[in-house]
């Protein structure tokens, strides 16, 4: 199965998120009970090595804290595959994907290396989406914020393809932020 540990935003913050979720021809929108943050991703994972790093993920001991969204952009520059709403920095944010990346390597699971780059994927483009389109999506939403919202928790998910239509997402577990 398909493995990710992610951050659920509060309902007001969603709903400002899927107000904006239009304009651009050739995006698929991702539907508001998928939009997250994703902390970690973790691939194909067996049984085994799911047990394991479910284990690992709920030794995180910290405090809650608040998250903003800010401003929005698109992956891929030659080729944009998907429109994002970013994610403000934050040092709790950085230390859940610091310790999603620990967990898994403890594991035995390999995450890819690339950046942490820290948004909620707002729609996925089809080939040849119109970058005049997106850049006018990406002016138009340039101060758009959303927030801030509490995170009191993160959360690990499965993701189940289906032949046709978008990924099923099941919560697996939860994982509070009590304290120390």
């Amino acid at each position: 199965m398909i493995l990710f540990a992610a951050i659920k935003m509060q309902p007001r913050t969603v709903t400002a998120l899927t107000r904006i979720q239009k304009g651009v021809s050739g995006a698929r929108w991702s539907a508001a009970e998928k939009l997250h943050i994703t902390t970690g991703f973790f691939s194909e994972v067996d049984d085994d090595r799911a047990e394991i790093l479910d284990d690992e993920l709920a030794k995180l001991r910290m405090c809650g804290f608040e998250l903003s969204i800010k401003g929005v952009g698109h992956f891929g520059s030659a080729e944009p595959h998907s429109i994002w709403a970013g994610v403000q920095p934050h040092p709790s944010l950085t230390r859940i994907h610091e310790h999603c990346k620990t967990a898994a390597r403890r594991a035995g699971i390999v995450m890819e290396k690339r950046k942490y780059v820290p948004h909620v994927t707002l729609a996925y483009l089809k080939k040849g989406a119109p970058l005049d389109r997106i850049i006018k999506f990406e002016q138009r939403l340039a101060a758009f914020e959303a927030g801030p919202f509490f995170v009191d928790e993160f959360q690990l998910y499965s993701s189940w393809r289906k032949i046709n239509g978008p990924n099923i997402y099941r919560l697996e577990a939860s994982y509070p932020l009590l304290g120390v």
